[in-house]
């Protein structure tokens, strides 16, 4: 007999999701995750992992994160899922948590370099035009999102990006940064657990270290003991 879906969500605190979905951020395709989807399929042999491709320059959040359920109602069939997102990826995956009512249970998400409160660099673009047009709806929304601080199912782990320095990678923005988003912006008020690393915003998915962090996160529900470590590999 399958277990029902209360079961199956107490489960989830000690147990590994039988699928994990990784999802792109903005103006990326699933290639930027495909190199990590090869590391955790080896790390963790145990889930399928899963590429979700969208038009990240065309739909609202809520538009991508409806999409993003009908996916998983795909390939899950029932069984729970987590998730790693990079960017606005880490952000679609929190509109389905929050708005949505997901046919399977929703276990855990490593965001990498997501701005939970909304970007700067998102607001300084969305002042111009040609730049609305590039980028499209979500980046006016990427300019001051309002997220409930508390997920409904999902245990977030946070990999945030910076320095340590003052300036960051992108001195103009004024504070330490990787490159795009702030330190404080990838911080989740709410998230579990969170890892500090000295690495470039867009570098994150094809970084091994990165991918040891997620597949160590996915499994246990913690980065482990450390809380910042700097790297270059």
């Amino acid at each position: 007999m399958r277990a029902s879906f209360a079961t199956l969500y107490e489960m989830l605190h000690s147990t590994l999701a039988p699928h994990t979905i990784l999802v792109h951020g903005l103006a990326r395709s699933w290639y930027d995750m495909y190199l990590l989807s090869r590391r955790l399929s080896r790390l963790l042999p145990d889930t399928t992992v899963h590429l979700f491709d969208y038009e990240s320059r065309k739909w609202p959040l809520s538009e991508i994160a409806l999409r993003l359920h009908d996916f998983i109602a795909e390939v899950s069939h029932g069984e729970p899922v987590s998730f790693v997102g990079h960017s606005m990826g880490g952000i679609v995956v929190r509109v389905l948590d929050l708005c949505e009512a997901p046919a399977t249970p929703l276990h855990r998400l490593v965001t990498l370099g997501s701005p939970h409160g909304g970007a700067l660099i998102a607001r300084v673009l969305n002042r111009y035009r040609p730049c609305r047009a590039v980028f499209g709806p979500a980046l006016e929304e990427l300019s001051g999102l309002n997220l409930a601080a508390t997920p409904r199912q999902l245990e977030i782990g946070s990999v945030v990006g910076g320095t340590g320095y003052r300036w960051g990678f992108l001195p103009l923005l004024g504070e330490d940064n990787d490159g795009v988003v702030l330190v404080r912006e990838a911080k989740q008020v709410c998230a579990k657990d969170t890892y500090t690393v000295c690495a470039l915003h867009a570098y994150m998915p094809f970084s091994g270290r990165i991918a040891g962090l997620c597949a160590r996160f996915l499994e246990t529900g913690s980065f482990g003991a450390a809380r910042t470590e700097c790297f270059d590999q």
